[in-house]
This record gives structure tokens, sequence and C-alpha cells, in this order.
């Protein structure tokens, strides 16, 4: 009787199979590796719990599965349900157009955020903040 470890196919076979060797090309070879590995290493975990071994094709979906959940844009965009307004789970408040459109353009080119214009040193990314909201507040500082 042959071993069911023995039935799983090879990581060279799974790497070169017709649905996995365009991922290695088209994303990182040692990226899909280690999805075969990791792919292999549960069929002998399952194995060894005394379940039957998976079929090849099974392994092959369990692994091009991997690779396109670690393909997926992250961060996604969800929907906060929980009733809770600024919920630290979820990441951050969303911003307003007018911050997105004032994010844009500073990224889209070189700013003064740690740079003192008048006198041409290094300066504080706090310190603008830090004016706005004394000023705001009445605060000595902030």
């Amino acid at each position: 009787m042959t071993s069911p470890y023995r039935t799983l196919p090879a990581v060279d076979a799974l790497l070169s199979h017709p649905h996995i060797a365009p991922l290695a090309e088209q994303r990182s070879r040692p990226l899909i590796l280690a999805f075969i590995r990791a792919a292999l290493s549960d069929a002998r975990n399952t194995i060894a719990a005394g379940a039957p071994a998976p079929s090849a094709d099974a392994l092959v979906a369990a692994i091009i599965a991997q690779a396109r959940a670690y393909a997926r844009p992250w961060p996604r965009r969800i929907i906060n349900a929980t009733g809770v307004v600024l919920h630290t789970n979820l990441g951050r408040a969303p911003l307003s157009n007018a911050a997105l459109d004032a994010i844009q353009a500073a990224a889209q080119g070189y700013s003064e955020l740690e740079l003192d214009l008048a006198t041409g040193r290094r300066g504080s990314r706090q310190a603008r903040i830090s004016d706005l909201v004394s000023r705001a507040t009445g605060a000595d500082a902030a």
C-alpha cells in the first residue's frame, strides 16, 4: 500500500503546473514557492490527522486562492456599521474632499514639511499644527 504522503505532488511539479507557472512569472517566484510549500504542509497535516490526501487539483486551487488573496488591494474600503463614528479598528476617520485635494496637491511635489523656510534649516513638522491648535483653542501650547 502506498503512503498517502507519496501521492502529494512535488514542489517542482506544482511550480510548473499550467495554472501556477504564470503566477510565478507575473508575481514573485519566491512568493509562489512559499504558497506551494504552505499548501503541501497543510496537506501533510491533513494526512497526519487521518484524513485522505487532497488531490493535486485541490492543492492547485488552494495555491491559486492564496495568490489571489495576497494580490488583493489592501486596505479595502468597508462600511462602518458599528455605530461608533471614530472606530480605531477601522483605520481612521474618513477625510473630506478638500482634505484629500490638499494631500494630493502636497504629495505631487516637494513641500516644506520639515524645512523652516525663514532659516533654511530643518524644521518641525508639528510646529505649524501646534500653532494652529493653540490659536484655535486658546491654549498656551499644543
